[in-house]
Formats: C-alpha cells, structure tokens, sequence
C-alpha cells in the first residue's frame, strides 16, 4: 500500500550511493546483498538496470580519517578485491576535478558506484508484480487492526484489508504506524540535501563517487555535474507528526534553501574542489531521512506485538542496503526468522523512549552531523 504513488517520497530524492562496506558488519551484509539482488533484477526482468558501477573512492587528509580507513580494511570480506589502497596520482587520474595534494591516503572500493532511485524501486515493483505482489496506490493506512496483541491488518478509507502480518516500511512515517502497535521507533526525520552544478567536460559518467570525510562531503556525477552533498554541522530534524504526506510541501523552518550549510561548509569542500567557486549550481535537493543516534538501522519486530515488522532508520543508506533489508524483512514474515544478524538493528535497543520529543529527535540529528 501506498499514500501516493510508488517512489514518490524519499526515494527520488536519495543520492543513491551503492556502498556496501561498513565497519558494521551487519550492514555490510545487507548491502553486498543489494549487489546481488541488482543482477537478480535484471536476470528476472530480463532488461538492464543499467547502474553505474563506477567505483567509489575514500580520500583521507587527517589522522582520525586515516586511521578510519584502515579500520575499515580489516572489516573488507575480498582483500585486493573490494578494498583496495591506491595512489594520489592515481586518485586525481580518475577524479580529474579533485584537488588530493594535502591528502594522505585513498581507498577505492572497486564493487560499488551509484543508481536511479526510482528506476530501481520500479525494478523491485515490476518484479513484485511478476511473483503476484498486489501493488495498490493512492491508498493511505490509517490504523493497525488489532486482535489482542496480534496485528492482523490495516485500516483505510477505502475499508479494512486483513492480513496475517503489517511491515512498516513508511520511511520517515514509520514511527507514526509503529505508534499504532503501542510502540515508539527509535528514528526521528532528519534533513539531508546536496546540490548540484551545471554540465561541465570535467565531470564524466565513469567517474568513482568520492567520500571526503575531511570536509564532511560527498560527490558523484550526474547528467553532466556534480552532485555534492554537504553534513550539516548541526543538522535539522522534523516532527514526524507535522510531516506532510507530499515531500514536495516540505519546509524546514531554518535554512529552508541549504545556503546557511554550503556557506558554512562549501569553503571545505573548495579544497578537494577547486572549481566550485566558479561552478554554477543548478539544483538543489532536500528530504527527511530516517536516523538512529547509533547510525544502525531499525529491523524486525517490536516487542509484545505479532505480526508486525519494522523496516526503516536506514540512515541515509536505504538504498544501498535496500536488497538486504527487503530480503530480511520477507524472511521474518514468511518464516520468522532470517540468515542475516539483525541484533544490532533490534526496535527495544534503546529501551522505552519518547520518539517525538526535541531531546530524542536531537539526538537522531547529531548522529546525522556526525556521519562518516
């Protein structure tokens, strides 16, 4: 079921990164799984994705950065493979408008790259439909039926629709349905945006998306520029209660146009790239996403309740982990239990808390400010 209509939310708004090595193994996992599940797609509906797996290149210039990147070394599950160390020159070779002089240390991750949002979700929707999956638009949830402690369907305008069990899968919302079964999801919405340039020759298609955690930035390519995101030193959050159903209606109160961050932050981001002081920029784009103050995700059931599944507090990483999740989530509701660890994603790990307070939502937002 679906408010409006499918990826017409978060999704097209997603910068859609294809990471999948984390210093969390249980991510990691998630994420290499969406690898497999694009070839699946694509073998199932016997058309190309066409993603773009170009690589990704980590540039560190400070000790802490540095020493992140060899953390994550040991967490690579192919040595030489998806983790491998290379050299400035060849660092500026692939990324012709990044500046690495002061940089100390590269690692590309040679697996991953970057994706269409809403092309891939319509691949999920296509392939779905193929296996049976009803897909129904236009249809908003209002309520949980409930029989005991046992969810046993939705309410909607439309009437009631009984099943033998509810995944909440409603991104930024999902604490709102979580509400409905007496539980409040450790997520609060917290902004996240990037920006991006006119065309230009030096910005081409094959290039690997660069994560700069000195200058709290990322950047890929896209249609012809630069799509750069910037980590808000101290990010914005929203009450999931005043959300409006349509993201396209979406105000924050301050800094509703990102100006404030790309001042405050965009003098970094110029020493990697030199040319965003003459760049024109050409759009900018903004939305809530699902954060935790631990950055792990919220998977699984939550406590006392049957027939109730969480999938969401993905972190700004709800794409790239999408194939894991989905396929975690129809474990559990097919067989109740999953191959993959979801003990660190569990909904009572912080215990009883107050989702909707400014305390906890600050919380979230800090998390987000200090992402790697």
């Amino acid at each position: 079921l679906e408010r409006l209509e499918l990826a017409s939310a978060t999704t097209p708004r997603a910068a859609g990164l294809i990471r999948n090595l984390s210093t969390s193994r249980g991510q990691t996992a998630l994420k290499t799984y969406t690898l497999e599940t694009i070839e699946l797609l694509s073998e199932e509906l016997e058309e190309p994705l066409h993603w773009h797996q170009v690589g990704g290149l980590l540039v560190a210039e400070s000790e802490a950065n540095i020493s992140h990147l060899e953390t994550l070394e040991k967490y690579a599950f192919k040595p030489f493979g998806n983790f491998q160390w290379i050299e400035r020159a060849d660092a500026e070779e692939m990324v012709p408008w990044l500046d690495a002089s002061k940089a100390m240390k590269f690692d590309l991750l040679p697996d991953d790259g970057f994706i269409d949002t809403y092309l891939f979700a319509h691949f999920y929707a296509r392939a779905a439909k193929k296996h049976g999956a009803v897909l129904k638009t236009g249809i908003e949830v209002t309520a949980l039926q409930k029989s005991g402690n046992k969810i046993t369907g939705v309410q909607t305008p439309q009437g009631e629709i009984s099943a033998g069990c509810v995944i909440d899968a409603a991104g930024p919302w999902a604490g709102l349905i979580a509400l409905e079964a007496g539980w409040h999801l450790p997520i609060a919405p917290v902004r996240s945006h990037y920006w991006i340039t006119a065309k230009s020759p030096e910005f081409k298609k094959t290039q690997p998306y660069v994560i700069l955690p000195d200058a709290n930035a990322y950047a890929r390519t896209e249609m012809g520029g630069l799509l750069f995101g910037l980590r808000d030193r101290v990010s914005l959050n929203h009450d999931p209660r005043q959300l409006p159903k349509d993201l396209s209606e979406l105000r924050f109160d301050q800094d509703p146009e990102g100006w404030n961050v790309l001042e405050e932050q965009g003098s970094e981001l110029a020493r990697f790239f030199p040319g965003m002081g003459t760049s024109q920029i050409a759009h900018y784009v903004a939305g809530p996403s699902a954060y935790t103050p631990d950055g792990q995700f919220v998977l699984g059931s939550v406590p006392d309740v049957e027939g109730f599944y969480v999938a969401s507090g993905c972190c700004g990483s709800g794409i790239g982990a999408s194939g894991g999740v989905g396929r975690a989530i129809a474990d559990l509701a097919m067989e109740g239990e999953t191959g993959f660890d979801l003990e660190s994603f569990r909904t009572d790990r912080f215990g009883r808390i107050d989702a909707f307070s400014a305390e906890w939502r600050n919380r979230c937002a800090n998390a987000r400010s200090v992402k790697g």
